[in-house]
């Protein structure tokens, strides 16, 4: 696959920094207090822009196919990122630059996978790929019965409160994720033992969810060992070895 960032990751770190820059201006420039710096906002963004165009056309110059770099979704945020500059036709398009978030995310996870310890947790999501499902649906199942049941039992007494099932689910997120807003709570005796029960299993979804992935990551870590060599001795070591056996 032909590489669609041909930089370094001090680069990309720098481009991360413009990208959040970005950011931070477009959030500045919609303080009241602000409004008397619109011009040096304007020719910030301007700066940022020209900046953007640098970045998009040393991609597409150094991409091994650049056609590959520029019709990839990235490449088209970039492109869309740096169109306000060159698109002066009275229709405002700086709202396009808050696909630059997409990208901040993108550059931020593309330089966090080149630690082990990251590397190791996405190895860890996909060992627990079949068990975070059942948790999943199991919950789901919880959530629908939870929700249902109390808009049956508090929409007579609460009609203001949970006027329709969907009241009801989002009562029933809220309490199983153990958030507890408390903009919606049962008043009746039969909505209150619901309610302890939804709370009862929100805090077994929650223990589950960790146990599970606290496996993956044992799981994870092993199968490190066992696909990689010992840096000591140079032998593939055995899962059920210390992890220093070799150490020294």
């Amino acid at each position: 696959m032909s590489r669609v960032a041909p930089f370094t990751e001090r680069t990309e770190r720098a481009v991360l920094a413009v990208i959040g820059a970005d950011l931070l201006l477009q959030t500045a420039e919609t303080v009241d207090a602000l409004t008397h710096a619109a011009t040096f906002f304007f020719w910030a963004g301007v700066a940022i822009w020209l900046l953007y165009t640098v970045e998009w056309s040393v991609r597409i110059r150094r991409a091994d196919d650049w056609k590959e770099y520029a019709f990839s979704f990235i490449g088209i945020v970039d492109f869309l990122a740096i169109l306000p500059l060159w698109a002066f036709t009275g229709f405002d398009l700086r709202a396009l630059r808050a696909f630059r978030l997409f990208r901040l995310f993108v550059t931020t996870a593309k330089l966090a996978s080149r630690t082990s310890a990251v590397v190791k947790l996405a190895r860890a999501f996909r060992f627990a790929v079949d068990q975070a499902g059942a948790l999943f649906a199991g919950t789901t199942i919880i959530v629908i019965t939870a929700g249902l049941g109390m808009y049956h039992l508090e929409h007579d007494v609460q009609p203001e409160v949970f006027g329709s099932v969907l009241d009801g689910l989002w009562w029933a997120v809220v309490t199983l994720t153990t958030v507890g807003y408390g903009d919606i709570q049962p008043v009746t005796a039969g909505g209150r033992i619901l309610a302890t029960v939804a709370m009862f299993a929100g805090i077994g979804a929650i223990g589950s969810a960790c146990g599970i992935m606290a496996d993956a990551l044992r799981e994870a870590g092993s199968s490190v060992r066992r696909a990689h060599p010992c840096e000591w001795c140079g032998r593939t070591p055995d899962p059920s070895e210390d992890e220093q056996a070799c150490a020294g």
